[in-house]
């Protein structure tokens, strides 16, 4: 591509309006080519300063993931704590990683699909200039102050969507290249396949990159060029994604700029978090799948009466205002490992749901329930005590003092003995 037609692309009001408004609080870099990357720490304020970098050769824009106080701060050698304090927070950024263009869309379709049964609604997808597709959900989703979790949350969330999405990407693909397999003998034309059998794993063809979940790592910007392929990292809508194809990200076919990514307007404070709770819950559940040691449970051969429970699931029980959508999927991982059935939680959970001001969609609450059914293992509910503190309900009393999770406070209330398992056991 030629400078003329670059410093053209840049030059257009829309491209460096976006471009200053991604870049707010955020590292900034400019590469001058495939491989110059320019000076770190920086940072981008004004439209002008896109047009000058263009005119010196700069080709591509990138921020970082990360939110920060002061950018120009983060200098090289900086420690950990002292990075930690300038963290404002972090955007969820997950990379398809694929060399299909067609995979990669079906990647992102489910991914965009998951996220929304997880009841987010502020899912924004770009493509990312070559064959793959960045998923992004703002800072303001999440639902408390996970600054110093960066990178293991979106690490976690990353595994966890992987996982969540892992069968019906297989089988999509599947259908796709058995449908191109039919065609291709019918002409007598046998293409080649990267796919060897019927069970396969989609993740030996493609990944959900977790490259960029490091700190200080950036990430290529909105209406940026990726000169591989000069083509433009274009944002377009979750619904569009099936019918997006290479020749929309072409530079003199981006005539519109009405879409964003990370676009944080109307976002709902704390609508992710029921996808940070399951992430991390289904991340300690790998990790003891694959630990030889043996791993502690409390068992209960009766239910658990309400009397027993501890003092954070009695204040959830009372109703809240904060905390509504992490307190159901607590409570209903309580009530199961407490041997409550589906049919008595189902009937205590849409009645405590009415104590809450105000209550949950039943929409919302009826799909979670459903969830919860279909789950075989019993999963405890987190640990104390940030996770409750953080929407009030840690009131810990002499016996909380003695556990670290909430499940385990009825025994001490029941005499009921511990028990020694190991996790592929529960």
């Amino acid at each position: 591509m030629r400078l003329s037609e670059i410093i053209t692309y840049y030059s257009k009001p829309e491209v460096c309006a976006e471009l200053v408004r991604l870049a707010e609080n955020r590292e900034f870099a400019a590469h001058f080519g495939l491989n110059v990357l320019a000076k770190r720490p920086d940072v981008l304020q004004f439209p002008g300063d896109i047009i000058k970098l263009v005119r010196s050769g700069a080709t591509s824009f990138h921020v970082s993931e990360e939110r920060w106080s002061n950018p120009m701060a983060l200098i090289t050698g900086i420690e950990k704590r002292d990075m930690d304090k300038l963290r404002i927070g972090f955007d969820l950024v997950l990379d398809i990683d694929c060399k299909v263009l067609e995979w990669s869309k079906i990647c992102a379709d489910l991914l965009v699909q998951a996220l929304e049964w997880h009841n987010i609604s502020s899912t924004s997808v770009k493509f990312s200039g070559g064959t793959g597709f960045h998923i992004g959900v703002p800072f303001e989703a999440f639902p408390f102050d996970e600054r110093i979790a960066f990178p293991d949350a979106p690490r976690a969330i990353a595994g966890y969507l992987k996982e969540f999405i892992k069968g019906q990407l297989a089988d999509r693909i599947l259908e796709i290249e058995n449908d191109l397999k039919k065609i291709a003998e019918k002409a007598n034309k046998p293409g080649k396949s990267l796919i060897k059998n019927n069970a396969f794993d989609p993740y030996t063809i493609m990944d959900i990159d977790t490259v960029l979940i490091a700190p200080r790592h950036l990430f290529r910007m909105p209406y940026s060029l990726n000169e591989k392929k000069w083509l433009v990292s274009l944002p377009i809508r979750t619904k569009d994604i099936d019918d997006f194809t290479e020749e929309l990200a072409r530079p003199a076919n981006v005539t519109k700029f009405d879409v964003r990514f990370l676009d944080t307007n109307n976002v709902e404070k704390g609508e992710a978090a029921q996808l940070l709770t399951q992430a991390f819950d289904w991340q300690i559940r790998t990790e003891e799948k694959f630990s030889d040691k043996p791993v502690q449970i409390v068992e209960y051969e009766n239910k658990v009466p309400a009397e027993a429970f501890p003092p954070c699931m009695k204040l959830i029980l009372a109703g809240l205002e904060d905390g509504r959508k992490r307190s159901l999927f607590t409570l209903v991982n309580f009530l199961k490992s407490a041997r409550w059935s589906n049919a008595e939680i189902e009937q205590f959970i849409y009645a405590w749901n009415e104590k809450n001001k105000p209550p949950l969609k039943t929409g919302y609450v009826r799909t979670q329930l459903a969830w919860h059914s279909r789950q075989n293992k019993k999963m405890p509910p987190p640990n104390c005590r940030r996770f409750y503190e953080d929407f009030g309900v840690c009131k810990p009393d002499f016996i909380c003092n003695k556990i670290r999770n909430p499940i385990t406070y009825p025994r001490h209330k029941l005499g009921v003995k511990r028990v020694n398992k190991h996790s592929d056991q529960k």
